[in-house]
Order: C-alpha cells, then sequence, then structure tokens
C-alpha cells in the first residue's frame, strides 16, 4: 500500500475548507443604514440596521452591536451604492470596500413598494 504524502493531504483538506467559506456574491443596493437602540435594566445597547435590495427581494439585517461614539456604523458603506451581496441562509453578507465581508442575521425579508 502507498502511503500519500502528508502535504498532499493538507493541502487537499484545505482546499474543502476554502470552497466551504465562498459565497455566491451577486449585486444589491444598499437602501438604508440605521441603528437601532434598546434598554436593559438601564444599560443601552445599539445595533446597526441594514436594508438591502437584492433583485426583487428587500432585506433588513442587523449588524454587531455598535459602540455609543461609533462614528461610522455603515463601516465604509454608503447609502444608494450598489453592494456586493451574499445570502447564507438566515444570513445576509455584505462586502465592504477593503474587502472584508459583513455578516448580519436577516431580520426581514420584503418586496419593494
Amino acid at each position: 500500500m502507498r502511503k500519500v504524502p502528508l502535504m498532499f493531504l493538507i493541502m487537499a483538506l484545505a482546499s474543502v475548507l476554502l470552497a466551504e467559506t465562498k459565497h455566491n456574491f451577486q449585486t444589491g443596493k444598499l437602501i438604508n443604514i440605521t441603528a437601532d437602540e434598546r434598554f436593559d435594566e438601564g444599560t443601552s445597547y445599539r445595533w446597526a440596521i441594514f436594508t438591502v435590495q437584492v433583485a426583487d427581494v428587500v432585506y433588513t439585517a442587523r449588524g454587531d452591536r455598535v459602540r455609543r461614539r461609533t462614528g461610522d456604523i455603515g463601516q465604509g458603506l454608503i447609502v444608494g451604492d450598489p453592494v456586493r451581496v451574499a445570502i447564507d441562509g438566515g444570513n445576509i453578507i455584505l462586502l465592504k470596500p477593503d474587502g472584508k465581508e459583513l455578516k448580519m442575521k436577516i431580520t426581514k425579508r420584503e418586496r419593494p413598494r
């Protein structure tokens, strides 16, 4: 029985893992960026809310928690601009201008009015 070189196995495993993390990005339009603020026992929590249209569906998604004094809750994204979008189950992934992914939980899906 021939032994398969360890490096070959590592490369094969890495290619499988990398293939799973790639997403099918399409072009959408960033419609709005707002913030949602909630109070819990005297503490204020704030999240960025993104609204994106992809084809004939408008998605609203909640991003990560934002600090009170954060200047750019949109993380470089500009309302009205086209944006690269991938839908991954209950999540939406936006590509930021720096090439990094911004993954958020979808909270609403609706048809445009």
